[in-house]
């Protein structure tokens, strides 16, 4: 790259974040700490902690909003269409913040329930449930049943700690509007949660970075509310509070995620898999899920309801059916592993053109038969394709590929089953006869020569006549230290004599004779 030149600003996906973004990233976390920073001093300043809350809290979702629009114009596809629904609940919380912050600056008594900023807050949380399903969807379909009984345990567990900890405190006899809306907002939260262990428990293909970034602000926003749910229902919350922080780390979850949509391209990024990263998360959720559950009924009534009693039952089944369906997992993964090394084995010892085996197999086997004991007799064949250059040079190289492939399974064919038939190395294949004398090599040469020549290879488009020029050599008592080197100089005797015939030489030392 020249001196006048300016290197891109997005890299590939995947690749080491440019400098713009590192520079966002570093801002994201001074921003945060200044937050803290500022609710900490606010907690004796009520004017102050209502600035936090109301003002600055705003402007994460604001610059949100203006990048993630950007997201939208730079992304394609599936990913576009999750930048449009990011941005829709990106501006639908806005709108139900800025309502709130409205409710607060100009009424003593805070927004009434239900609210307009309750519209904004519920559109905005239904709306990031779908782009959540969106976002991580498209990534990956669920590899086995496993995935769903790790959901199971997730959706079970989140659904019964928010049934009981946060919806059944707020039934009342008479229900209401305020009252639906309360329950709308731990719904809502569980199924976003339930959601992404979905998704995530059932592995993916792939998943993007910045996809990553919102599936995280979905579960810091979603356990954020739980919290801000539990302390109006229990205590009293205030704008500018520590549960404020949390919402804010989401804010700023997504502005990032939006960044990286449009600095990086959205281009599947390396393999995201729960399995992998995090195979016990199910089981110490519902354990953690059923030691709370009891607690909680034994604090506030003192004896343990009949709901627990169920949901620790049917996690305790799930959570069974789990470690046997990842047993069988484990011993899947093993029988696969096994099969790919066996293939790469056999990749290794095989020529990729013609799927004979190849010069590194052959000379182990001979070297095999040179140290084994016994005295067997053993043959050796080279075969060479006449005037091979010349098929290359009038039909091109992949007509002279399909003629070797052709020729290739012919010699295999007119071979003895339990012969290695090995491509020696381009027109050249070997035969490798263990326990053959000097005469059966001969007819098995033979036959290999009337194999090739009985019918022309159809290849690009022409029939092409193909004959070999073939060296036999024997070693009746075992030998195969010069065996290679005899076949070798027989076979040029043929090619001497006019080609198309078999020359056998009785030894590895022997001369030549012409059959």
């Amino acid at each position: 790259m020249s001196a006048g030149q300016v290197r891109p600003a997005a890299g590939p996906a995947g690749g080491t974040p440019d400098r713009l973004l590192r520079v966002v990233v570093g801002a994201a976390v001074a921003w945060m700490a200044g937050y803290v920073v500022l609710t900490a001093l606010g907690r004796d300043r009520p004017r102050l902690a209502m600035f936090v809350g109301d003002i600055v809290y705003l402007v994460p979702l604001v610059a949100g909003v203006l990048v993630a629009g950007l997201a939208v114009r730079r992304s394609r596809g599936r990913h576009r269409t999750l930048w449009r629904l990011l941005t829709v609940a990106f501006v639908a919380q806005l709108a139900g913040e800025c309502a709130w912050a409205g409710y607060d600056y100009l009424t003593e008594d805070g927004p009434p329930a239900p609210s307009v900023a309750d519209l904004g807050y519920l559109t905005a949380s239904t709306v990031m449930v779908i782009a959540v399903l969106v976002g991580f969807g498209g990534a990956g379909r669920l590899r086995h049943l496993r995935g769903l009984v790790d959901s199971t345990l997730i959706i079970v567990t989140l659904g019964a700690l928010g049934w009981r900890m946060l919806v059944q405190p707020q039934l009342t006899e008479a229900v209401t509007a305020a009252d639906l809306v309360n329950l709308a907002y731990p719904l809502l939260d569980v199924v976003l949660l339930a959601c992404l262990g979905i998704v995530g428990m059932a592995g993916h293909d792939s998943v993007p970075l910045s996809v990553r970034l919102v599936g995280a602000a979905g579960a810091v926003n979603a356990v954020s509310d739980m919290v801000y749910i539990y302390l109006a229902a229990f205590s009293a919350y205030d704008s500018g509070g520590w549960v404020d922080a949390g919402f804010e780390a989401a804010s700023m979850l997504c502005l990032l995620a939006a960044v990286v949509a449009v600095r990086r391209p959205e281009s599947p990024a390396r393999p995201l898999s729960f399995d992998r990263g995090l195979p016990l998360l199910p089981i110490l959720m519902a354990l953690t899920a059923t030691s709370a559950l009891v607690v909680f009924d034994k604090v506030r009534t003192g004896a343990v309801g009949d709901l627990t009693l169920i949901v620790v039952g049917v996690l305790f089944l799930t959570v069974m059916l789990r470690q046997y369906l990842f047993a069988a997992d484990r011993a899947g993964l093993a029988e696969q592993l096994a099969r790919a090394v066996e293939e790469q084995q056999r990749l290794a010892v095989t020529d990729g053109l013609t799927g004979l085996y190849n010069r590194r197999y052959l000379m182990t086997q001979v070297e095999r038969l040179g140290a084994a004991a016994g005295g067997a007799p053993v043959s050796l064949m080279v075969v060479d394709l006449d005037h091979f250059k010349l098929v290359n040079d009038t039909f091109g190289h992949l007509a002279g590929d399909a003629v070797l492939a052709a020729a290739a399974t012919r010699i295999a064919s007119a071979a003895r089953a339990d012969d290695v038939v090995a491509r020696y190395g381009g027109e050249e294949f070997v035969v490798l006869l263990a326990g053959a004398d000097a005469p059966e090599a001969r007819s098995v040469a033979e036959r290999v020569r009337r194999h090739l020549r009985e019918t022309p290879i159809v290849a690009g488009g022409a029939a092409i006549s193909v004959t070999a020029s073939i060296g036999v050599a024997s070693a009746p008592d075992g030998s195969v230290r010069q065996l290679l080197e005899a076949a070798d100089r027989a076979l040029y005797r043929a090619k001497a004599e006019g080609r198309d015939r078999v020359s056998a030489a009785v030894t590895p030392t022997a001369d030549p004779v012409a059959v």
